[in-house]
C-alpha cells in the first residue's frame, strides 16, 4: 500500500488512497474495540463483503492460533502440572483448539505469567 496509515491524537488517520486501494472508496468504516485490539470494518456490508470479511478472519484467527501454539508447544512430562480446563484467562472456546494442537498448559501458563512477546507483525 503506498499511503500510510498514522495514528493521530484524534485517532487513526487511513488516507482516501488507502481506502480506494482496497476498495473501500467513500465507505463508512466502524471500529470495533476489543481489549488487544482495533478491527475496522464497512458500517454496511452485503454478503459478499460479509464472507469476505469472514474469511479474512478466519485467516486471522489460524495465523494467530498457529504462532501461540509454536509458542507453547513443549514436550509435556507425564505429570504435567497444569490442566488447560483450570486456566481461567484462557476464553473456554480456545482450549480444545490448544489441547488439540499440543499446546502444553504449563509452557502456556508461564508464557502468560512472564508476559514474553509470542507474536510480532513483520
Amino acid at each position: 500500500m503506498n499511503s500510510e496509515m498514522k495514528f493521530e491524537k484524534n485517532g487513526l488517520l487511513i488516507p482516501n488512497g488507502a481506502l480506494e486501494e482496497l476498495g473501500l472508496a467513500g465507505i463508512s468504516l466502524s471500529a470495533w474495540l476489543g481489549q488487544d485490539h482495533i478491527l475496522l470494518m464497512p458500517q454496511e456490508m452485503t454478503a459478499e463483503q460479509l464472507l469476505h470479511a469472514l474469511e479474512g478472519l478466519s485467516r486471522a484467527s489460524v495465523e494467530l492460533l498457529g504462532v501461540l501454539q509454536a509458542a507453547c508447544r513443549r514436550p509435556c512430562a507425564a505429570g504435567c502440572e497444569r490442566n488447560m480446563e483450570d486456566m481461567a484467562q484462557v476464553p473456554k472456546n480456545i482450549r480444545p483448539l490448544l489441547m488439540l494442537s499440543g499446546c502444553c498448559p504449563s509452557a502456556l501458563a508461564q508464557l502468560w505469567e512472564e508476559g514474553d512477546i509470542v507474536y510480532a507483525a513483520e
